[in-house]
């Protein structure tokens, strides 16, 4: 796990790519929701919510809403953070907060909030988080409510 970041929360770290960049000079929109979401999947993985959720219980998140804030741009070039906050969960959601930052100068770029819902990838249907699902979403809930990250040890 990537820890600490300025903030002490689990991180994931990329840049803006060349092939990226549009028009006005700066990284085009739609790679942001790229960017966010992957490397917000990757932070997911070290809560055991990720790809090897996904292994394990043949279940996945889908996103079924989210919202994106622009709010700085970055460049080609430029190094980035990605950080992943629990806002919270139900039976069968997951509310996050996922925040772009500049990784050098540590401005926020941009943020989405993101809800997901648990899919049976059998059924393609909607479905209740197991219980290890959901002990290891209360875990990372704690672990994030008292700034304990040995908490979110790899699954």
């Amino acid at each position: 796990m990537n820890v600490p970041s300025p903030s002490g929360r689990p991180y994931e770290k990329g840049s803006v790519k060349d092939e990226w960049i549009d028009l006005y000079g700066h990284m085009n929109m739609a790679y942001y929701v790229m960017l966010l979401d992957d490397l917000g999947h990757r932070i997911l993985d070290q809560f055991g919510m990720g790809k090897g959720y996904t292994l394990e219980f043949n279940c996945g998140l889908f996103t079924v809403e989210a919202n994106l804030k622009y709010l700085r741009e970055v460049c080609a070039g430029d190094p980035l953070r990605v950080e992943l906050t629990p806002v919270s969960f139900d039976e069968k959601r997951l509310v996050t907060q996922v925040e772009l930052y500049h990784d050098e100068q540590n401005y926020l770029s941009a943020t989405m909030q993101q809800t997901a819902v648990n899919v049976n990838l059998d059924t393609r249907k909607v479905c209740r988080f197991g219980d290890e699902a959901r002990r290891r979403l209360q875990t990372t809930m704690d672990a994030y409510t008292s700034e304990n990250w040995s908490m979110l040890a790899r699954h």
